[in-house]
């Protein structure tokens, strides 16, 4: 197990709430309903961040992988995350950006955009293969977000992104002797970029973990448990918010 600082919180925010698809929803459908439900007044002061949990070998290795940051060392409901590009609630032209271990063929060259991707919206897999998906609202200007990550997809020379992702690609591979990069204080990739975008705009998406561990599941435990935290250091009064559904968990039975 990895040590973590413990959170003072342990019973679910009162803005961090389930939210069940309606009978057929689609990842897609489900996420603009997501954003309506969290009533954010001004939109333009928040940033968005997309959980999704997988039920593949891949997924089940990552959701594994993120078990020792866990204290009852569960699997994490979530084995990717993504920043989410919505104008003003629009989600028309949405889009979001991540840093895939599976980089895609028809991208240019990884190094030249830092291993980072941007994807329409429609191309969010389906509940089908990612049945787990949460929206976590982070009370910091989408522009500014942005901006911080136009920064740093030219920013190899600073932090190479690309090498985080090697040693995340041979464990899911299970190549040679690859161990879980996380007890090797190697971060998710797309976990790591988001961390730093968002502690350059004065936010710590994971309160409590060292900053190398930045993983999906860092980030849940931080909306789940840390709004003391937030509160203490939010200058703008606002903290985060998310709705999740999860459909997908691991039969493990003790008794």
């Amino acid at each position: 197990m990895i040590k973590q600082t413990l959170a003072s919180q342990n019973s679910l925010p009162a803005d961090v709430q389930p939210l069940p698809r309606n009978p057929g929803e689609t990842n897609v459908q489900w996420l603009p309903r997501a954003y309506q439900n969290l009533v954010l007044g001004d939109s333009s002061q928040w940033s968005f961040v997309v959980l999704a949990g997988g039920k593949d070998v891949a997924s089940f290795r990552l959701r594994v992988a993120q078990s020792h940051l866990r204290g009852d060392m569960l699997p994490s409901y979530w084995s990717d995350c993504a920043l989410l590009n919505v104008d003003q609630g629009d989600f028309s032209a949405a889009s979001f950006f991540n840093l895939p271990l599976f980089q895609p063929a028809h991208a240019s060259y990884a190094p030249t955009r830092n291993g980072l991707i941007e994807l329409p919206l429609a191309q969010l897999p389906n509940q089908k293969d990612f049945p787990n998906l949460a929206l976590l609202a982070i009370p910091v200007a989408q522009e500014k977000i942005l901006e911080s990550l136009a920064a740093y997809q030219k920013a190899r020379v600073s932090y190479d992104a690309v090498e985080n992702i090697l040693p995340w690609l041979a464990f899911v591979w299970g190549a040679g002797n690859a161990s879980n990069p996380l007890m090797q204080n190697i971060g998710f990739p797309s976990a790591m970029m988001l961390n730093q975008i968002f502690s350059a705009n004065g936010f710590d998406l994971a309160p409590g973990v060292n900053a190398c561990l930045s993983a999906p599941e860092t980030f849940w435990s931080g909306v789940k448990h840390w709004q003391e935290f937030y509160s203490n250091t939010q200058e703008n009064g606002l903290l985060p918010k998310a709705r999740f559904v999860i459909d997908h968990m691991y039969d493990i039975d003790e008794h």
